[in-house]
């Protein structure tokens, strides 16, 4: 009786976990369409100039800083995929996939862009705001905010991090 209980629970986990990762996914392809992914590559590139002004007495080339530069795709998808936890943390897949829906439009593009929305436009990301993912968004906004703040923060010192140590593994920071 044991074993078939162990089994079953063992069963439900796994199916548990698959459905994690296939809740995690959706939020970051609802994040690439957001442009998160844009966001964070440009948070990689702001990492390079704070390592070369700490280490501009080393004369380090300019392929070594290209070097460095090689990983930008991993990095971004490792930022993409912690910061899914924000917004795991405060909204459901019904929301996910809504907001999905929402910024795969072109209201939804044009609003996340920031561009200047025409009556139509405007009208659609009205209605959307009404909507219940719309209000839960309008609703929990700022403590998403907070939390991939946070996460892009400990990205940005981890990333700094890992560079400063492959320019001293590559002996460029000898004195």
């Amino acid at each position: 009786m044991r074993a078939f209980i162990l089994t079953v629970f063992c069963i439900s986990q796994g199916v548990l976990w698959g459905q994690t990762d296939d809740f995690h996914s959706e939020i970051i392809d609802m994040m690439a369409l957001k442009g998160d992914e844009v966001a964070a590559s440009v948070s990689f590139h702001d990492v390079f100039p704070k390592l070369q002004r700490n280490f501009a007495n080393k004369k380090i080339e300019p392929e070594v800083w290209q070097e460095l530069r090689q990983d930008e795709a991993e990095q971004v998808q490792e930022y993409v995929t912690q910061g899914a936890f924000a917004y795991r943390q405060f909204l459901n897949r019904e929301d996910v996939a809504a907001l999905s829906t929402f910024y795969a439009s072109d209201a939804g593009q044009k609003y996340v862009m920031q561009q200047d929305l025409s009556d139509k436009d405007q009208k659609a990301v009205d209605q959307f705001f009404k909507t219940q993912a719309g209000q839960k968004l309008i609703e929990k906004r700022d403590s998403i905010a907070l939390a991939l703040d946070q996460i892009k923060k400990d990205w940005s010192e981890t990333l700094f991090k890992k560079k400063m140590r492959q320019l001293i593994k590559g002996g460029h920071l000898k004195n």
